[in-house]
């Protein structure tokens, strides 16, 4: 769950599997090999001239964006005709942050290669970040029109659901997103924060328990599932949680404080004065790798 907790996590989901940092990018198909014309000598890969495409991929592995983009800048004034290399430069674009740079070039992928799911889930999300919910939605319903599989698009379809507060209908994306992928503790988070806002604190509390069975060393699984422990009147079993965070975290000022609270009121269910810190849930996810 921890990938899916970095603010704005930068989620460059292409297709070249490079994943253990969050990127990974698109690499030019190879073409069966062709035998020589003449003996003049030809590129190393003939498929990307000058090398600039993987010289830009191994730039934003290190994540230096600005040296990716200018090498993705090359590769497409060498084949501006190729959607990968916008939609490369597009993900490299949106690493540094570059928002309407990155749209418009996952723009030129999507029209250069309408069918491409990976181009519209990487519009979506940069539009989900500026918050243009409807538009993102829109991107993320035709990647998965193309595509009625893609976890990536299902991810992001169901943040904007959260984003707009329409609980059930995340819910429902939630529900299909862990039949793909039981054993990843960020959609259970998420159903938990939708099931918790509607008031299904013994769902939410389920949902809590499965994010700790999973990533037992993640603190905030047990400080979100004690905070719904707090609010249903569970003192013991909410301060229990809260020790296990220190227990994590010896200096969390927030499970300190609420800790201090339940231990006050022993016999009483506390009002959280607020609810704990930015849910994972509240921060879009990161998509996931081909």
């Amino acid at each position: 769950m921890k990938n899916y907790k970095r603010a704005m996590l930068i989620s460059l989901g292409i297709m070249l599997m490079a994943y253990p940092a969050g990127i990974s990018y698109a690499k030019k198909p190879r073409k069966a090999a062709q035998p020589p014309a003449t003996a003049k000598a030809t590129p190393s890969n003939p498929n990307d001239p000058g090398g600039h495409s993987a010289r830009g991929v191994e730039a934003a592995k290190q994540r230096d964006y600005e040296t990716a983009i200018a090498e993705f800048s090359k590769a497409i004034e060498a084949e501006p005709g190729d959607a990968k290399n916008y939609f490369n430069r597009g993900t490299a674009y949106r690493g540094a942050n570059k928002l309407n740079e990155a749209l418009a070039d996952f723009s030129k992928a999507i029209e250069l290669a309408p069918q491409d799911v990976a181009a519209y889930v990487g519009r979506g999300e940069v539009l989900l970040i500026q918050k243009q919910l409807d538009a993102a939605l829109a991107d993320f319903d035709k990647a998965l029109q193309i595509a009625p599989k893609d976890v990536s698009a299902r991810r992001f379809r169901g943040f904007v659901f959260i984003s707009k507060g329409e609980w059930e209908k995340a819910i429902a994306e939630y529900d299909t997103v862990i039949k793909s992928v039981p054993n990843d503790a960020a959609p259970y988070e998420r159903r938990a924060f939708a099931y918790r806002n509607l008031k299904k604190f013994k769902e939410a509390l389920a949902d809590y328990a499965k994010v700790i069975a999973i990533d037992p060393a993640d603190p905030d699984g047990y400080r979100h599932r004690a905070y719904v422990y707090a609010v249903t009147g569970d003192t013991q079993k909410a301060a229990a949680d809260y020790r296990a965070v220190l227990k994590m975290k010896p200096d969390d000022a927030d499970a300190q404080s609420r800790l201090k609270a339940l231990e006050a009121r022993p016999n009483s269910s506390p009002t959280p004065m607020t609810k704990p810190g930015v849910s994972p849930a509240m921060t879009s996810p990161a998509t996931s790798p081909r």
